[in-house]
């Protein structure tokens, strides 16, 4: 049957990966072979770091994928090839660092082109899950310092006390930045302008395709800008109450139980 969309984006934790951070590759092999067989165009699009969404996928998936990574800010095709690359500038990055670091004594993770950049100051437990988030990670403990790089993003965990200065940071730099809460008690810092949704209307255009033409699913806030893109925009089921409220349709299960790839199943019979 001819489908009615032409480019597919889903967002990974809590969408497309189940909470043990597994999918059906049986499954999405058999769903995105039949995709790509009608030249409908695969997106992951995430938050997190390219190398760790490649490490989700094997090399023969990865080759049927377009990867959005870092919320848009790193995007690169199915061979490889880079297609948008935008980093926070160089010099009011080193400020909103010096700030974080010298007037609200909190140690941010940065997502850089090179390397993750994970603060030795977190406790055990915290740095080791951020470096299943940044597999090619170094670990540093003087900010002054830092290697040569350009950052995606950063991101730092807040306590009660950093909350309340909080209005601070968007009132010193929220005009230079972009400063969002993530709900999971961090809060990211990224540039102005770019998202998921920012980066798709680009590769819509690339491939000469419309929103109406993309299918995107989620659950999360930062999710919210695609979802109002595309026409066919899914809530997950287990999706929080932002994103039902602005989603198209729902799934019929939830992430545990292949919401996206059965959703996808269901319109190719």
């Amino acid at each position: 049957m001819t489908l009615p969309f032409a480019a597919v984006a889903f967002d990974m934790d809590g969408t497309f990966l189940t909470d043990d951070k597994t999918f059906d590759h049986q499954l999405f092999n058999e769903v995105a072979s039949q995709l790509r067989a009608q030249d409908v165009q695969l997106i992951v699009a995430s938050g997190n770091s390219l190398e760790c969404l490649l490490n989700y996928f094997t090399p023969e998936e990865q080759a049927e994928l377009t990867f959005l990574s870092e919320n848009g800010a790193h995007v690169v095709n199915q061979a490889g090839d880079l297609l948008i690359s935008q980093t926070l500038d160089p010099v009011i990055a080193q400020a909103v660092i010096a700030y974080l670091v010298n007037d609200l004594h909190c140690y941010p993770s940065l997502a850089g082109t090179k390397y993750g950049y994970l603060p030795a100051q977190e406790s055990p437990a915290n740095l080791e899950r951020m470096k299943f988030y940044f597999p090619k990670y170094q670990v540093i403990d003087d900010y002054d310092h830092l290697p040569e790089d350009r950052y995606y993003q950063m991101s730092f965990l807040i306590d009660e006390q950093t909350e309340t200065r909080i209005n601070d940071l968007i009132q010193r730099f929220g005009d230079q930045v972009s400063i969002t809460p993530s709900g999971n008690g961090s809060v990211d810092i990224t540039v102005p302008g770019i998202d998921k949704a920012w980066a798709l209307n680009h590769l819509l255009d690339q491939w000469q395709l419309s929103s109406d033409q993309l299918a995107a699913f989620g659950d999360g806030d930062n999710d919210l800008g695609m979802l109002k893109l595309a026409k066919y925009s899914y809530a997950m089921q287990n999706g929080n109450a932002n994103v039902k409220a602005v989603a198209n349709y729902q799934t019929k299960t939830d992430n545990n139980h292949n919401g996206v790839l059965q959703s996808l199943a269901d319109y190719l019979g």
